[in-house]
């Protein structure tokens, strides 16, 4: 060793023994708290001693002690600086300032600049000196706890959203001075929500952590991933040469993800959808990246999920305007401009009407009209589906029940609802409420399901069909055919019936497979008791094949548009199948 580093005692390095690191210029007094230290501690101790801060940033790296207790004045560095040069070379080194004096500012400014606690020179005795540098070691453990906690994502152990942040910014600000690119990713997985609700937040707490590690498996240590919530998880991706090695990140992680994961000796298959957008091709802004990711992701979704998209200028304006939709559409319902249309159900055989399926429709005061096709999903995905449902669920009783006052007393209205509205949980209480409060028998209102909702198949689900049911109140699966129609459904859930998309109606007579499949689905419904309807009937020989293949109701541009309260009212006023006397 040289002059300005010794070994002030030995004691063994075994396991549990503390290392000492001791940053004074004065070997005398280096000699006097070593002895101190190894008094109190009555176990083995070793010191590694030092006079200059060049020396004990030496011994640090050499040995990795377990604290380190220090002069600030040292020959090669003072004040601040010495603490600031110690925790720059091992952030997590508990350090203990030997201080001239007992002063609460001067503790205050130490503990600003990394120590954990203070000693006073010529004024500790072994007990002191030792507890000084065990509590010193547990309050830096406890510091970097609460760090970890602050940073990092309890469950996974991924970033989490504030250290994502920080470390995007990072890579923005080393990717302008080597001028390489930046891949952002956004993953959401596909379908958690069922996992959750089917087996319970454990089982999903499970699939996230597995998840994690997966994510881990398909990029480099030196990359970033972090869980923002929820089923989201992001990817930072730095130095990369074209997009191209983003591309190949995303398969990787698409079939990482592939692989069956086993939980609760379910066999569980989880996809996600990713987006990717690149720094400083698509934007230099951080919430900017954030917001093309978003909307690449949510691309990645309506193209059929288990899939990645590259963000591209389009996009952009599609999360703009998709932005300004849902913050115009939270506000609809205050400032009156939702309203509902009305299409009438016909009884195929007799003519008569059977009620009307009540249609969302959204008069923007500067947009006009705005479709439901764009609307609807956006209101599923925030949530707003919920209160809007609730809203068009009271309107359509409330505007059946001036239908009955107006003498037509037979019919039935249609309502359609979704699967989020059902996970939301108070479904029942709210349908039980409005039937109360409009006086409409449950009987005469039909609620119309979607299969996503059956694919869900979660307990809830079920168990508030069943309550339905028990209310009284129709039920019917809508556009069968076009999805993941599984006769299981029919046969599990307790329908009254099911609704034949028009995609089916459109061609016949005469599309020799729509005729086929048409019956097929009249014959099996008839057998199981389900009541049919036929959806988009236009003509009057598609009217007169639904008649012959013994369809029920059938509802379509041939009888009528989806018309406003009033107009509504009038064609029934105008219509003699809806004759009150009759």
């Amino acid at each position: 060793m040289s002059d300005h580093q010794s070994r002030l005692s030995a004691g063994g390095t075994r396991a549990g023994a503390l290392r000492v690191l001791l940053l004074e210029p004065d070997s005398a007094a280096a000699v006097s708290l070593a002895n101190l230290l190894q008094v109190a501690s009555g176990k083995p101790i070793t010191i590694e001693h030092a006079s200059t801060l060049e020396a004990g940033l030496a011994l640090l790296h050499e040995h990795a002690p377990d604290a380190v207790i220090t002069e600030l004045e040292l020959p090669d560095s003072s004040g601040n600086a010495t603490l600031a040069q110690l925790v720059a070379a091992d952030p997590h080194l508990p350090i203990v300032v030997l201080a001239d004096s007992d002063d609460d500012r001067f503790a205050l400014e130490l503990l600003k600049h990394g120590a954990q606690d203070y000693l006073i020179k010529g004024r500790s005795d072994a007990a002191l000196v030792l507890k000084t540098l065990r509590y010193a070691i547990e309050r830096k453990e406890s510091d970097q706890h609460l760090t970890f906690l602050s940073h990092y994502d309890r469950l996974t152990g991924l970033a989490n959203r504030e250290l994502f942040r920080d470390r995007l910014h990072q890579a923005m600000t080393r990717a302008e001075r080597s001028k390489q690119l930046v891949a952002l990713m956004f993953i959401d997985l596909d379908r958690f929500k069922a996992v959750n609700d089917t087996l319970g937040h454990l089982a999903g707490d499970e699939l996230l952590i597995e998840v994690a590690e997966r994510l881990k498996g398909a990029v480099r240590r030196s990359d970033t991933i972090a869980r923002l919530g929820g089923d989201e998880f992001t990817v930072i991706l730095e130095g990369l040469g074209a997009t191209a090695d983003a591309e190949a990140v995303c398969r990787k992680i698409l079939k990482a993800l592939a692989r069956p994961v086993l939980i609760q000796n379910h066999e569980i298959y989880v996809t996600g959808s990713i987006g990717v957008t690149f720094f400083p091709l698509d934007d230099t802004d951080l919430n900017g990246l954030l917001r093309n990711a978003d909307a690449a992701m949510y691309r990645a979704k309506e193209e059929g999920r288990n899939k990645y998209h590259l963000f591209t200028a389009d996009l952009n304006t599609r999360a703009l305007d998709r932005m300004a939709i849902e913050t115009a559409l939270r506000h609809a319902i205050d400032r009156d401009e939702l309203h509902l249309c009305y299409q009438p159900k016909i009884c195929v055989r007799t003519g008569a009407i059977l009620g009307a399926e009540a249609l969302l429709r959204w008069n923007h005061p500067q947009r006009g009209a705005v479709s439901p096709v764009d609307f609807i999903p956006i209101a599923e995905e925030s949530g707003l589906i919920v209160p809007i449902g609730e809203w068009v669920l009271r309107r359509a009783c409330a505007d059946l029940r001036k239908w009955q006052a107006a003498g037509f007393e037979q019919i039935n209205v249609a309502v359609n609802l979704s699967a989020r509205q059902f996970r939301h949980g108070e479904l029942v209480k709210v349908v039980t409420q409005v039937l109360e409060e409009t006086g409409i028998a449950p009987h005469q209102l039909e609620l119309e399901i979607t299969e996503s909702l059956l694919m869900d198949d979660t307990e809830a689900s079920q168990l508030a069909l069943q309550d339905l049911k028990a209310l009284g109140t129709g039920i019917y699966l809508d556009d069968f055919g076009t999805g993941y129609s599984s006769l299981a459904y029919l046969k599990k859930f307790p329908l009254d019936g099911l609704k034949i998309d028009r995609s089916f109606i459109r061609d016949l007579p005469g599309d020799a497979d729509g005729e086929a499949i048409t019956r097929a689905i009249l014959a099996l419904s008839h057998a199981l008791r389900l009541t049919v309807v036929a959806e988009g009937v236009e003509t009057a020989a598609q009217l007169a094949f639904l008649g012959a293949a013994d369809c029920e109701v059938a509802q379509g541009y041939f009888f009528s548009r989806p018309l406003p309260f009033r107009e509504f009212l009038s064609w029934l006023q105008r219509s003699p199948a809806a004759d009150p006397a009759a």
